[in-house]
């Protein structure tokens, strides 16, 4: 005898939380967004946390919160299990409740962590994503992917977790290195390149400016990149297709970052990514070579070039992409661009495509000989 039941369980209302952006404004963290916890935890990496970690949590405490503050080694080398382990156990330790409230504290690495951590614990705890690096702004801290990396490549372990709110405050990026600016920079990139060719302009006018640390124009960049990506993400929370524009330049940047083992950060690697995807684009006839030169010409001024993957073995970074989330079982998947601004569109409006290993083999010998020679 067969007996087939069919639950039926109520889809969730939409979900919606503020993403506040300003010079300040975390000094000035709404009581509204803590009030309900009865405890907060405070998530951040070494550095984040003498550089605000520790301010914070005075803060917190001078005004009557009870807070656990929480730290582990910085860099992406440590977004891993282990991490993960340590942190969890510290705060079952502390005695945790669901209703616990998570502060994530830091650059893309700390907020990818401490929001795993709030999608797994006690099936699930409310966190509030507070970047402090522009990469962390710009990207990483809105839409909810939270996960960690495994030897097999970046992000394969994860969860789509939507945090309370995001807390942007732009003078936390005036303690940020030149080199760290840039990689929050090509995140920014990224974005305009695929979705708007009039934010690409605003950031090519401005470029001394953000260069310059002005924090008008960064807060400007800031915006105009949250704006696009929470219009994507309300589209398509779970990057079943639209979402997966915001990935260009990953595939091989992700790639990268395996093959170095972390040694070249996220930003830098995406722009060789960006600079790959490009070329294929140019080399499959989707997209021309002065678009192409407009976009090589702006990694040189950030101080990008191609020709430094010469220490890499091409044949192991081809390889490592096939690891990539996009990849099915026999091809590996890229976002194309056609115009600056404009993706290239397949069958069914599908955002990614794939790309015949000898192709990408060409991009990489062909932006390699034109960084080194010029154009």
């Amino acid at each position: 005898m067969k007996s087939t039941l069919t639950v039926r369980i109520p889809a969730k209302e939409p979900v919606a939380y503020p993403i506040v952006i300003g010079s300040g404004v975390l000094e000035k963290i709404s009581a509204e967004l803590l009030n309900q916890h009865n405890q907060i935890v405070l998530i951040t990496d070494n550095k984040v946390k003498k550089l605000y970690g520790d301010f914070l949590c005075r803060l917190l405490k001078n005004k009557g919160y009870k807070i656990l503050l929480l730290s582990f080694s910085s860099g992406e080398k440590f977004k891993n299990k282990k991490t993960k382990d340590i942190l969890e156990e510290q705060m079952l330790s502390h005695s945790c409740k669901r209703h616990t409230l998570i502060l994530a504290l830091g650059g893309g690495v700390v907020g990818d962590l401490a929001g795993f951590i709030a999608a797994t614990y006690m099936r699930g705890i409310p966190y509030i994503q507070i970047p402090t690096t522009l990469l962390a702004m710009v990207d990483s801290s809105v839409g909810g992917k939270t996960g960690i990396d495994t030897s097999y490549g970046k992000n394969l372990i994860g969860a789509f977790w939507q945090p309370k709110a995001v807390i942007a405050d732009i003078q936390c990026l005036s303690t940020l290195p030149k080199k760290q600016l840039v990689n929050g920079l090509i995140e920014a990139v990224k974005i305009f390149l695929t979705c708007s060719l009039t934010d690409f302009k605003y950031l090519q006018k401005n470029i001394d400016k953000i260069l310059n640390y002005d924090a008008a124009t960064l807060a400007m960049l800031v915006k105009k990149s949250i704006k696009i990506k929470a219009d994507i993400v309300q589209q398509d929370e779970r990057e079943e297709n639209l979402r997966m524009v915001l990935n260009f330049g990953h595939t091989m940047g992700h790639a990268l970052e395996l093959v170095s083992d972390y040694k070249i950060l996220h930003g830098y690697a995406v722009a060789y990514g960006i600079l790959l995807e490009t070329k294929v684009a140019e080399l499959m006839g989707l997209l021309s070579p002065k678009n192409y030169n407009i976009i090589e010409s702006l990694m040189k001024k950030l101080g990008i070039q191609a020709v430094d993957l010469n220490k890499f073995d091409i044949g192991q970074i081809i390889q490592a992409s096939k690891l990539d989330k996009k990849a099915s079982a026999k091809t590996v998947n890229y976002i194309l661009l056609k115009d600056l601004g404009v993706i290239h569109l397949g069958k069914n409006g599908k955002v990614v495509h794939p790309v015949p290993a000898t192709i990408i083999e060409n991009a990489f010998v062909a932006i390699m000989g034109e960084s080194s020679h010029g154009r």
